[in-house]
């Protein structure tokens, strides 16, 4: 089971990223770090979904 984030831009799938450690404490620190790159990236109109991927 793992933890993944998928980038809405304008509502469409623009990429899906993945924390490398599924430590609560470290994908919160892994998702503040993404946002601000992807608004850079991206503009202001970014939306992140969680989603659980089962393997």
């Amino acid at each position: 089971m793992r933890i993944v984030f998928d980038v809405f831009v304008d509502g469409k799938v623009k990429e899906t990223i993945q924390p490398s450690n599924q430590r609560l404490k470290e994908i919160h620190a892994f998702i503040k770090e993404e946002s601000t790159g992807l608004i850079k990236k991206y503009g202001t109109n970014v939306y992140l979904n969680r989603r659980v991927v089962y393997h």
